[in-house]
């Protein structure tokens, strides 16, 4: 416990003058900061360690309890707060270090990315502090409450970014994350965080009765209350997670070829520039010859998934209302190219999903950029194209550009890179011997949006039946090897069981795999996660189509809007005056 978590004694009575004073009964405020400090840092450190590369999942359930000792703490403004801000410093900052990695310019986005986080980090601090001192509610509640609203609102603002969630630690821990499928990733944080305000609260309970507090400290509820509680979530989370984990006699979907490849992004990148011919016939050869690796297999496969923008050639379309002599030379000739370039895809490959960058030119006669996903049936036909919906702030766009100029200094190019959102959500069709199945597609960070691969599962285009399985393509060679390529893969594990479908990721560099509907790993590249880094392969795999229901799918995130609107009833109530004295009347 902090040395000034609790109340302190009163001041002593004035010694006699002959009596020689013995030093002060307070500790000194400098060792006081650097305790404070020190429980805010041994938080974020355990945050870190949770994660990966360690990925020491169990720690989450205790991280939070050297924070809370600040929460209690009798200090004011800066001498609480700076070192709560600090304590989200060091878990973002070691935990998004391979941002930097992509790019040498991209050490100002982790900077700023570390920055931003760990805003929502020291929000938390504040808000869990001023309930706990302005309402009669114990830390088992608020704690849960102000975690999983931030971990929501952070979701979507400013573009969002769902990484690090306390839910995400326990992605290996299946029987504890089956519960995604009815309030999301959310209600596995919660759980987390009041496991970590009990323990908390049992610490200060015993503290307290060894060194007697005001009346305003005691314990609002008693622990007999919330430990029934808490263990009663966590006894119907375990119970729900062996009765879903029991449902995994998947019927077979069809057989897919993933391909992963193993290209540095030097190469990607310079095979888009003006000068690229060379890198970009390096680049199509490395993912041709994986694919008529792929091809010639028996049985042969029913899809193969390249990664994505693996394909350096872009798809060129123009819309159709746009009248033909308004269509530059140039772009008739590029779409002609694009069409001929599926043609010889279909003659050489049976069904293949192209990653690739699309190019329109629109009625307005606008032309647009996007990254996008094309699906070539063997007869050389492209069936469906999806554009990505999520762009990745600074690395897809660079939010405010206009009228925030200094915001070009944390994008990674000094050229305007920005691609267009998508508009809709492709339902592709997949026809096979055995029948014709659909799946939806999620480009790159989109499988770490938890509004979007349900969306594919609850009644996507109206009136259509969700689509029997996801696809993930990704392009993680920007990472080079690092922890990203694991956590990115273990943030895939919450969407598969949110919408009980399986997902099959083929990510360049790695890792590419097949998730079924209940999280599990069912393919790799490699023995391990870690073999399965940075190799070029080709997995292939037979989908375990999961047909069962997900409340998640349907509703939504019903369990996060009710932790924000609990979090703003408690913010209003704090605020009422002497609402401590009608409590207590």
């Amino acid at each position: 416990m902090a040395t000034d978590m609790l109340p302190q004694a009163p001041e002593a009575l004035p010694m006699p003058a002959t009596v020689t004073h013995l030093g002060p009964t307070r500790p000194r405020p400098a060792r006081a900061i650097l305790v404070r400090l020190a429980l805010a840092v041994t938080t974020g450190g355990l945050l870190w360690a949770c994660h990966f590369p360690l990925a020491w999942g169990w720690l989450a359930w205790i991280a939070l309890v050297p924070l809370l000792c600040l929460v209690r703490s009798t200090a004011t403004g800066w001498r609480v707060w700076m070192p709560a801000w600090l304590g989200g410093l060091a878990f973002f900052t070691p935990a998004l270090q391979w941002l930097r990695v992509a790019d040498d310019r991209m050490f100002y986005t982790w900077i700023g990315l570390s920055l931003y986080c760990s805003l929502f980090f020291l929000a938390g601090f504040l808000l869990v502090r001023r309930l706990d001192r302005k309402t009669r509610l114990p830390l088992v509640v608020t704690l849960p409450v102000v975690w999983t609203a931030l971990e929501f609102f952070r979701a979507y603002f400013l573009g969002g970014f769902a990484w690090y969630y306390l839910g995400h630690t326990q992605h290996d821990y299946l029987p504890l994350i089956q519960i995604t499928d009815l309030g999301g990733v959310y209600a596995v944080s919660f759980l987390i965080a009041a496991v970590n305000g009990l323990i908390f609260e049992i610490g200060y309970a015993w503290w307290s009765s060894r060194r007697p507090v005001g009346k305003a400290a005691l314990q609002r509820l008693p622990l007999t209350v919330q430990a029934c509680a808490v263990l009663l979530y966590l006894s119907a989370t375990l119970g729900y997670g062996f009765w879903r984990l029991s449902q995994s006699d998947f019927a077979e979907g069809p057989r897919v070829a993933l391909i992963q490849g193993n290209l540095d992004q030097r190469i990607r990148n310079q095979a888009t520039s003006a000068n690229g011919g060379a890198a970009a016939t390096t680049m199509m050869r490395h993912y041709m010859e994986l694919s008529d690796s792929a091809a010639k297999q028996s049985p042969p496969p029913d899809l193969i998934v390249w990664p994505e923008t693996s394909c350096p050639d872009e798809w060129v379309e123009v819309d159709p209302r746009l009248p033909p002599e308004r269509v530059p030379p140039r772009w008739q000739e590029d779409v002609r190219y694009a069409h001929e370039l599926t043609r010889l895809a279909g003659k050489r490959w049976p069904n293949v999903l192209l990653g690739l960058n699309g190019r329109t030119l629109g009625a307005d006669e606008l032309p647009r950029r996007y990254n996008s996903a094309i699906l070539v049936r063997a007869n050389g036909e492209v069936a469906a194209r999806y554009d990505k919906i999520h762009r990745v702030p600074f690395g897809e766009y660079v939010p405010f550009r206009e009228a925030l100029p200094f915001m070009n200094a944390f994008a990674p190019y000094d050229f305007d890179y920005s691609i267009s959102a998508g508009e809709r959500m492709t339902r592709f069709d997949l026809a096979t011997p055995k029948r014709e199945f659909t799946f939806g597609v999620l480009i790159c960070y989109e499988d770490t949006d938890p509004s979007l691969a349900r969306q594919y599962v609850d009644t996507e285009c109206g009136s259509q039946v969700g689509v029997d399985f996801l696809v993930n393509i990704s392009n993680d060679g920007w990472f080079n090897g690092t922890s990203e390529h694991e956590e990115h893969l273990a943030i895939g594990r919450f969407r598969a069981i949110e919408a009980r479908r399986a997902m099959v990721r083929a990510v360049n560099m790695g890792i590419s795999a097949v998730i079924d509907g209940n999280g599990r790993i069912v393919a790799l590249p490699g023995a391990s996660w870690a073999a399965s880094k940075k190799v070029a392969d080709v997995l292939t795999a037979t989908i375990p189509l999961d047909s069962r229901g997900s409340a998640y799918a349907a509703t939504g995130d019903w369990f996060a809007w009710g932790c924000t609107l609990l979090l703003g009833v408690g913010i209003v109530a704090s605020l009422i005056p002497h609402r401590r004295a009608i409590l207590e009347a």
